[in-house]
């Protein structure tokens, strides 16, 4: 009966440790949660497909998300600090996201290029101004 409890607690322990969830695993919580954010907060200046066409964006070259030309590198970094601090015509979300939200939606805006990317020209990926 001990051992049986013993081998037990052992199962439940190695079940229950705090090791990290592969990378893989985070990035895809990410980007479907910045989806959401996305969808809620952006979708309406830089359209659902992030391609920018809208009557409320539709003539800002930087609201397309997936042609590849961006206001800056299109790092991460670059991509966060657009979304925080905003820059005409696009409002600061630093204090109506949190840290984690900005970070879920830049996962979101990285995942949506790079699937037009993969897509190729026919999209708008790429397209020479």
């Amino acid at each position: 009966m001990v051992l049986l409890l013993a081998g037990l607690a052992a199962g439940v322990a190695a079940a229950c440790n705090n090791a990290p969830l592969p990378e893989g695993a985070r990035a895809g919580r990410d980007e479907a949660a910045g989806r959401r954010i996305f969808q809620r907060k952006c979708a309406s200046c830089h359209a659902a497909n992030g391609d920018g066409k809208t009557i409320v964006a539709g003539h800002f070259p930087y609201a397309n998300l997936i042609d590849g030309r961006w206001r800056s590198d299109g790092s991460a970094a670059a991509i966060e600090l657009q979304i925080r601090d905003g820059r005409d015509p696009m409002p600061k979300f630093e204090g109506k996201l949190t840290d984690e939200e900005i970070r879920q939606t830049v996962a979101y805006v990285q995942a949506l290029s790079r699937a037009a990317e993969s897509r190729g020209p026919e999209s708008g990926a790429g397209a020479a101004p």
